[in-house]
């Protein structure tokens, strides 16, 4: 169960920068854009835990010409041709988060969408939202506020700040037990830092902390033992 968390919440951390990114140009008719790399992490075993565990996840992630792209477990697709305002449909995977009997929920496909707006250069706005399908009642909602900034050449620091909100259904089967049920709403705030090193044309270091705060119904529930989570992530990146 650990091996599921981890992969599911290192794609939740790793979602809202690269969909959320400013500097994403518009590729030229009939291009592709290819990254392959790998990412070490350590994070909470699940939400709430004081327990951790580290991982090893492979990463890939492409972008066609015509919007369409992948970022790991994610499909989407940008409709618009404005690179200060991207948004659009997504489609992901689930993979079964421990419900308060022990057991594993559904292997499930979530569909949602995205939209990244840049209001000013030193701002981006990025929010993306999934639920699976056919159970609204457990739709995700995460909302981000971000910077960033060139520190040296191929040196880039990115910083935001976020939260987290999840339905009545998400809520209970993360933070719900036989004897407390849960309200839909927010689950916690974060602030996420990373640092970016393109050390060659074709290789970048990404490294990025994240700190996150459980609230309300999430922070009381008899299954948190640690409202604070930190997750940290070392990313080697290879672009084609």
């Amino acid at each position: 169960m650990a091996s599921k968390f981890v992969a599911a919440s290192s794609l939740a951390v790793a979602l809202a920068p690269a969909l959320a990114q400013s500097d994403l140009s518009l590729l030229p008719e009939g291009s592709k854009e290819l990254t392959l790399g790998a990412t070490l992490g350590s994070s909470p075993s699940r939400y709430g835990s004081a327990a951790r565990s580290t991982y090893l996840l492979p990463q890939f992630s492409v972008e066609w010409s015509n919007g369409i792209f992948v970022e790991g477990l994610v499909l989407g697709m940008h409709m618009s041709d404005a690179p200060l305002l991207r948004y659009g449909p997504l489609l992901a995977l689930d993979f079964g988060t421990q419900l308060a009997d022990g057991s594993t929920g559904k292997f499930r496909p979530v569909a949602g969408g995205f939209i990244n707006y840049v209001p000013v250069q030193e701002l981006s706005l990025h929010a993306h939202v999934f639920t699976p399908l056919g159970d609204a009642g457990r739709v995700r909602l995460n909302a981000r506020a971000g910077t960033q900034a060139t520190l040296a050449p191929r040196h880039q620091l990115f910083a935001g700040v976020g939260a987290n909100l999840l339905g009545g259904g998400a809520m209970q089967a993360d933070f719900g037990t036989a004897n407390y049920r849960p309200s839909g709403g927010v689950r916690d705030v974060y602030a996420d830092l990373r640092w970016q090193w393109q050390f060659s044309a074709k290789y970048t270091l990404i490294s990025a902390v994240q700190a996150s705060r459980l609230l309300g119904d999430a922070a009381a529930s008899p299954r948190t033992s640690e409202r604070t989570g930190v997750t940290t992530s070392v990313t080697l990146r290879y672009g084609y």
